[in-house]
């Protein structure tokens, strides 16, 4: 059914948060906002629809022609699950082109009334194989960056040109919590940097990350690329009033979030087309030939440059005539962790892509061995120190190199002790002798400042207001030793904070490590308004008075009797307003061993470290009551070797097999406690 547009731009308005939380797509928000923020998307999306109807009557459909578009995949990573395989981006390419082409088997499931309705689009996709400089290419794009996060128009990196292209960004989560991807209609494009579809990468076809029910999404997203609308029109809301899209053989309807496949609501007993590829039903099979038209119409329209898509010039310049060819790889690795204690172990990951890899060289400087040709090599660094590494891989028509510097992170035997104050005064002090940051994204980062502070002039700040939103950034602090303290330890430290809006939720969390960084221990969390420690809202650029910073308590507990232990403060910007930290106290129950009984009694544990057991060794000056005991990492009793009288002189206690890990042997001899710790590799 057709309605004049200015009805639509005038009925346009933006859904709730709620609302969209119920759905997989948030076009309707993000067209709506462009065409309020911007009166000439309104011309132009009028300019559209009068083509469209110029077009339908002039010019009817032209059976004989395909139109193929080359498509592009940006891959917005972090190297997690959202770096999705090549496999899983080819599966998609096979959904789009069985559904656009009405290939789809389900198609035997569609309702008597629109068999005859399900149109076949002529509509194919390809991914290019020559990229917008000329190279070769795979068509898709691997981009790390933590704007995959909460992803927006400002996470669509990398646009290829939309008149040649279609780009497609591909991210971990999008900024609307709800959405699972949004796209413009060609009329309402902010600018064309932003044209295009971004997805989560849960929604990417139908293997790997995704499943078979959140497959056809894209089918979804590029039907608005192409000027279709939601069958109810333009809201995210579906259910609440019968409305209309434009296209003659779509019935009047509310919209389904279910498969009723006899609904008929708005003009019964007209039965609704539940089974549209652009209602919310998820039982999506079909588009009418009503919205094959109309996408194609918009393929011949200069609005957003859609018609130059799939020219034939186009399709030479962008290697869809062609074909795939064998590419260059692009090189790029990662590692399954930055931060080891000296004579750690870190496995390093090949990641390179656009092309498979035939030969690699990795260089290890600093690790041995200190050279590698393997996919997934282990390197171990037995000093410590901060070390880089590099990767060249190559195939039969070339080669690329990566190196990343600052890299791996190896924590010596130098310790700080218990108590340990730090209130940043001292110039040197942040980030520590032994300290470090992490900014996975290089931009703004912890710092020290000398403009706020509890006591004195220093403290250490986050740019939470013109950070990034979703960075991380990482302060790991210098190595501290507990292996002479007991319980309980606690820490003190003093924060400042402030929300910029009400809904801003930056994130300050705290946690330890006992192995050097392989697993981290949650303390403290915060974020929002139970960070915020302000009365209000600060909308500038908040530095704290007097009055505006609170003491935080954590129980540091699980790292008692424990050398060697890192602690790091975590920011996760949700570029909100700035948080400060500042004067840090540590302090725990000191246990106190005459040195001259530790050295007598000689109490040591061989192999250590070990790959299996090991043995306890120690010597008694006279008959005494001796128990061992063997505790896990958090202090729990995993076995109680021994318990009993033992005379004077030297005795060797053999401990049970253990799995690889870190213990605490505990040897008490008469009424005096000794702690070794043991490695088992």
């Amino acid at each position: 059914m057709k309605k004049i547009l200015l009805a639509f731009v005038l009925a346009a308005s933006i859904a709730t948060v709620s609302s969209a939380q119920e759905h997989r797509c948030y076009s309707s928000e993000m067209n709506n906002q462009a065409l309020s923020n911007n009166p000439d998307l309104v011309r132009q999306t009028q300019e559209l629809e009068n083509f469209i109807q110029q077009y339908a009557t002039v010019e009817r459909r032209n059976n004989a022609v395909v139109y193929v578009i080359p498509i592009v995949f940006h891959i917005l990573h972090n190297y997690g699950a959202e770096n999705i395989s090549d496999a899983q981006i080819h599966d998609e390419v096979r959904i789009l082109n069985r559904d656009y082409r009405r290939l789809n088997a389900d198609t035997i499931d569609l309702v008597p009334a629109f068999v005859g309705l399900a149109a076949d689009a002529e509509i194919e996709f390809r991914l290019p194989s020559i990229d917008p400089n000329g190279n070769c290419t795979n068509g898709i794009d691997r981009i790390p960056t933590l704007l995959t996060y909460s992803a927006n128009d400002q996470s669509k990196l990398n646009p290829w040109p939309r008149d040649k292209y279609l780009n497609i960004w591909v991210a971990n989560s999008l900024e609307n919590t709800g959405a699972a991807a949004y796209a413009y209609l060609p009329g309402s494009v902010p600018s064309p940097a932003v044209d295009g579809i971004l997805s989560r990468h849960n929604y990417i076809g139908s293997i790997g990350t995704s499943d078979e029910n959140s497959s056809r999404t894209l089918t979804h997203e590029i039907g608005h690329c192409l000027n279709l609308q939601h069958p109810w029109g333009s809201t995210n809301q579906p259910g609440v009033s019968c409305g209309d899209d434009q296209v003659s053989d779509t019935p009047i309807t509310m919209g389904w979030t279910s498969c009723v496949l006899t609904g008929s609501v708005c003009n019964p007993p007209v039965i609704e087309n539940v089974q549209n590829y652009m209602d919310y039903s998820y039982c999506d099979v079909m588009f009418t030939a009503g919205q094959v038209a109309r996408m194609r119409i918009t393929l011949n329209s200069s609005v957003s440059q859609r018609n130059n898509l799939w020219t034939s010039t186009n399709l030479l310049a962008t290697g869809v005539t062609q074909g795939p060819q064998i590419c260059t790889p692009n090189a790029d690795f990662n590692v399954n962790n930055r931060l080891v204690c000296q004579g750690g172990d870190v496995t390093f990951y090949d990641l390179s892509w656009n092309a498979q890899v035939t030969t690699r060289s990795w260089s290890f400087p600093g690790g041995v061995p200190s050279t590698s040709s393997d996919s997934a090599p282990v390197i171990n660094y037995p000093n410590p120190g901060v070390y880089e590494a590099t990767l060249v891989v190559s195939n039969s028509t070339g080669s690329d190199s990566i190196t990343r510097t600052d890299l791996i992170y190896v924590s010596g035997p130098q310790q700080e002790t218990v108590p340990f104050i730090e209130s940043f005064e001292d110039t040197s002090s942040f980030p520590g002798s032994t300290g470090f940051v992490l900014n996975y994204d290089n931009g703004t980062t912890w710092s020290r400042v000398t403009n706020a502070a509890v006591s004195g002039v220093a403290s250490i700040k986050i740019n939470n207001y013109t950070n990034t939103r979703g960075q991380i950034d990482e302060w790991v602090m210098p190595t501290l030793d507990f292996s002479n303290i007991t319980s309980p330890v606690v820490m003190t430290f003093y924060v400042a904070n402030a929300q910029r809006n009400t809904t801003s939720n930056d994130e300050l969390s705290f946690s330890g490590s006992y192995n050097c960084g392989a697993n981290w221990v949650p303390r403290y969390n915060k974020s929002g308004a139970t960070l915020k420690t302000t009365t209000g809202v600060v909308s500038t650029n908040f530095t704290p008075n007097a009055s505006q910073w609170r003491m935080e308590t954590v129980t540091l507990n699980p790292f008692k009797l424990l050398p060697n232990i890192r602690f790091k403060f975590t920011n996760t910007s949700d570029r909100g307003n700035n948080t400060f930290i500042d004067s840090i106290n540590i302090t725990g129950t000191i246990v106190n061993v005459d040195e001259m009984d530790e050295i007598q009694l000689g109490f040591a544990l061989y192999p250590n470290p070990t790959t299996e057991s090991s043995t306890v060794q120690f010597k008694l000056s006279k008959k005494q009551s001796v128990s061992v005991e063997v505790k896990n990492i958090l202090g729990q009793t995993i076995s109680n070797v021994l318990n009993a009288d033992l005379d004077g002189g030297m005795h060797e206690i053999k401990l049970p097999a253990l799995s690889k890990g870190i213990y605490m042997i505990d040897l008490y001899t008469g009424n005096k406690h000794h702690v070794r710790r043991l490695i088992v590799s």
